[in-house]
């Protein structure tokens, strides 16, 4: 079979055609990494937010910081002056 010679003066050249998604590079890879990475935590962040929303996990929250105060004011051992620790 006869070749025509082409202008670059190669009678035969080889190529690949890429048909649907362009060929992925590691920019790409990088990319479509970070983007699952963002949308994990994005989840996670808003499940967080809708647990602290609920009612009953503020109730929880206030309770224990409550109790905590309580406990705090109540023991005078646990009254620490910083104005000497910090000089």
């Amino acid at each position: 079979m006869l070749k025509k010679k082409q202008s670059n003066g190669y009678y035969h050249c080889e190529s690949s055609i890429v048909i649907g998604k362009k060929p992925i590079g590691i920019r790409d890879l990088i990319n479509e990494a970070l983007h699952r990475e963002t949308m994990g935590l994005k989840s996670k962040v808003k499940q967080i937010k809708e647990f602290l929303l609920k009612p009953e996990t503020q109730a929880k929250i206030r309770r224990e910081l409550f109790e905590e105060r309580l406990i705090n004011n109540s023991n005078p051992a646990n009254d620490i002056d910083f104005s000497t620790t910090l000089t």
